[in-house]
């Protein structure tokens, strides 16, 4: 997986901020290492120098491989802050996508657990009784259009008579 880190004209990025970066990016998105090909990160200042609540946006584009790039960003007062939130809502937005698409991440091996007990199961022979039947009565068959169903959920949408 490829990191890269990007900034505007107004963010000075220098060795230990990258350093942070990189750092929190390979921490949080650990388990998805195998899956990504490249992430990259935006940093960048609202206000353009002026301070202000929440002024540093963070934008972190993760691109998995073999499907379309996702992006999400955060707003905070310091970089750093923006940075951790982004990577948080890029690990669930990650998470929810390979579990929709069924390329789960890998996972650690499951404890063993002790094998489980045999039942028995006994059969029971059932004799069946043949019954007489009696013979069915021949009646008139109307020509009647079939009623229509109609079923629980739509009746409950009816307005109340």
């Amino acid at each position: 997986m490829i990191i890269q880190v990007n900034s505007d004209k107004t963010i000075a990025v220098d060795a230990s901020l990258t350093r942070f970066v990189k750092s929190e990016v390979n921490r949080i998105l650990e388990r998805f290492t195998t899956r990504l090909t490249r992430v990259e990160v935006h940093l960048s200042d609202i206000d353009n120098k002026k301070s202000g609540k929440s002024d540093k946006r963070c934008l972190i584009e993760a691109r998995p491989a073999g499907s379309r790039p996702l992006s999400t960003s955060a707003d905070a007062a310091k970089l750093p802050i923006s940075a951790s939130q982004a990577l948080r809502k890029m690990q669930r937005l990650l998470t929810t996508f390979f579990d929709k698409t069924g390329k789960s991440a890998p996972k650690p091996p499951a404890k063993k657990e002790a094998p489980a007990k045999k039942v028995v199961v006994k059969k029971v022979v059932v004799k069946k009784v043949a019954a007489k039947k009696a013979p069915a009565k021949k009646t008139a068959v109307k020509a009647e259009k079939p009623k229509k169903k109609i079923y629980q959920a739509r009746r409950k949408s009816w307005p109340a008579r």
